[in-house]
């Protein structure tokens, strides 16, 4: 008996559970039957089938079982005697239950994400000041350096051929009559300025999206660089256990993904004229939007302005209510222009200020605007303190800005004579200061005089050439030659060995006396130095070791103090 009494509560709990999402379905397919383009495959999908009828409820048998009380601990906040009431194995001194999130989704329909502390843009990295004041200062600076929003229909998306852009944004409304075959179609590359990005999403990962999205990529010219991901949560949109929107795959999908492409060549290190890395993360966590289930998160435009540099913004298939905004080009979906006439004449707020259509005489003349403003680029001019606070690549193990390699490099010659290199103090990058009380010896014996002696033979040579070359700021590089022997008989000329530090190109330092500010100034030659160089002709004997050439045939500059490293 207590086992037919069970069944048949499961019973009706199941017929409960049915009929909730059956409801749900048919909520759910009136909202979609609204979109401009309604995805029919889905509508036409069966809805869940009602279960078969129940046979009679039996009698509920009496429970014998003490029940135990609920506890009551008046000690307690309100929130922790809520869960101790709820939830039998709740211990207040041990939080166990904060971390089962499946069991409170089960229980609840709670996504576990729900719970994640600072998901919020106006709440993100409250503990850290720096980065919330190199966030506020990307805002300013992409506010301040955008241009007025303009729009076009997507019919006449081939009218943009031959302005290029630097990022491009797609969220493709496929549906019935428009498909993949159809997106690779789109005139994209000719769009596409070299370098260049693209964010195109591709779906929740239970279909083909990531798999096709990556093909359609390649056929774009653009290789896949990374994959932002927007978590879904249901803090408002919640209805109680078991009445997520039914999918055909195994677990509750409550994700969609971004694939992030590059064009071109572009290093973090290197060109920080157009992106800064690692200013944002490739996770967006946001509610959605329930008036328009297909809008994607509003924080995508931040994460793209703040990492691209590039002003020139195109986004393809925009909606009225959610893609226009400054700083870029909207081309918007079917059927959405006629609303955007609407929102102008009411003056809605998610219009903004003087949004124009699109046309190529004002285009002409704002892209020579962002070309003066950056420099002869259409980028955002950076500032000194973004680029104090901004992350900057780590800097390789082993090497040192202005040398590196193997110092100390020892030439042996056979008929005689010998010649060793003493390394000298390897420099940082830019001039030493001397005091005007210090006198500094511009050239040092690095060996005593040495003779060798007289002998006729053979002249064995021997070269050990290590080569290291890194990236100096502008045009430059670094080159170490260290241990090259050479010996040739027959002639006895003692000589000395001398180090030299910027013999050549009459080198100059301009600026203070001290390390920081200032500019070191010099013609070919500048900044050539030789740990040691030391000679001897008895036999001829020559050893060279360590000559570290940084910076031939140009000229090192520090405006915002002192050089840190590579970026």
């Amino acid at each position: 008996m207590d086992v037919l009494s069970s069944a048949q509560s499961l019973l009706e709990s199941h017929a409960r559970l049915i009929s909730r999402v059956r409801q749900a379905q048919r909520s759910h397919r009136r909202q979609l039957r609204t979109l401009p383009s309604p995805p029919s495959e889905l509508l036409n999908l069966p809805l869940v089938p009602s279960p078969l009828p129940s046979p009679s409820p039996s009698p509920p048998l009496p429970n014998n079982e003490p029940q135990p009380e609920p506890q009551y601990r008046p000690d307690l906040p309100p929130a922790k005697r809520a869960r101790l009431a709820r939830y039998s194995n709740y211990v207040p001194e041990e939080e166990t239950i904060r971390n089962d999130y499946s069991q409170r989704y089960v229980d609840g329909g709670e996504w576990p994400q729900n719970w994640v502390v600072g998901a919020e843009p106006e709440r993100r990295f409250e503990e850290y000041p720096k980065q919330q004041r190199l966030l506020s200062l990307k805002k300013e600076s992409v506010d301040s350096h955008a241009v007025p929003s303009s729009y076009l229909p997507f019919q006449q998306l081939t009218s943009l051929n031959p302005y290029k852009f630097d990022v491009i944004l797609l969220d493709p409304p496929f549906s019935s009559s428009f498909g993949w075959d159809e997106l690779q179609a789109l005139p994209i590359p000719s769009l596409a300025a070299d370098p260049s990005f693209i964010f195109m999403w591709v779906g929740s990962g239970a279909g083909e999206g990531l798999e096709r999205g990556r093909e359609v990529l390649a056929k774009w010219n653009y290789r896949r660089c990374e994959d932002v991901v927007w978590v879904k949560t249901n803090v408002n949109l919640n209805r109680g256990p078991g009445t997520d929107p039914p999918t055909t795959s195994l677990l509750t999908r409550t994700k969609q993904h971004c694939l992030m492409g590059i064009k071109g060549t572009v290093r973090r290190s290197t060109d920080s004229w157009f992106v800064h890395c690692n200013v944002d993360t490739d996770v967006i966590i946001w509610e959605g939007d329930p008036e328009d289930p297909t809008r994607k998160p509003p924080e995508m435009y931040t994460l793209i302005e703040n990492f691209c540099l590039g002003t020139r913004r195109l986004e393809i298939f925009g909606r009225a209510r959610s893609s226009l905004r400054r700083g870029w080009v909207t081309v918007l979906a079917e059927g959405e222009e006629e609303h955007v006439q609407e929102l102008i004449r009411e003056r809605a707020v998610c219009v903004p200020d003087n949004v124009r259509r699109w046309e190529k005489d004002s285009w002409d003349e704002t892209v020579k605007q962002l070309a003066s403003i950056g420099g002869g680029k259409c980028v955002v001019p950076n500032t000194s303190e973004i680029e104090t606070l901004r992350p900057k690549s780590p800097v390789r193990v082993g090497l040192t800005p202005g040398s590196g390699g193997v110092s100390g490099g020892v030439g042996v010659a056979t008929s005689g004579g010998v010649a060793l290199s003493v390394p000298g103090a390897v420099r940082n990058g830019r001039p030493p200061v001397v005091a005007p009380n210090q006198t500094a010896a511009a050239n040092q014996l690095a060996v005593p005089p040495m003779m060798g002696t007289m002998g006729m033979g053979a002249m064995p040579i021997g070269v050990g050439m290590p080569v290291e070359m890194g990236g100096w700021p502008g045009m430059g590089m670094n080159m170490n030659m260290a241990g090259m022997g050479m010996g040739m008989g027959n002639m006895n000329m003692p000589m000395m060995g001398m180090n030299m530090d910027g013999m050549a190109g009459a080198p100059m330092w301009a600026g203070p006396d001290t390390a920081e500010g200032g500019m070191w100034e010099g013609g070919m030659g500048d900044g050539m130095m030789m740990n040691g160089m030391g000679m001897t002709m008895g036999g001829m004997g020559m050893g060279m070791g360590n000559v570290g050439m940084g910076n031939m045939m140009g000229m090192n500059q520090w405006n915002h103090g002192p050089y840190d490293g590579f970026q």
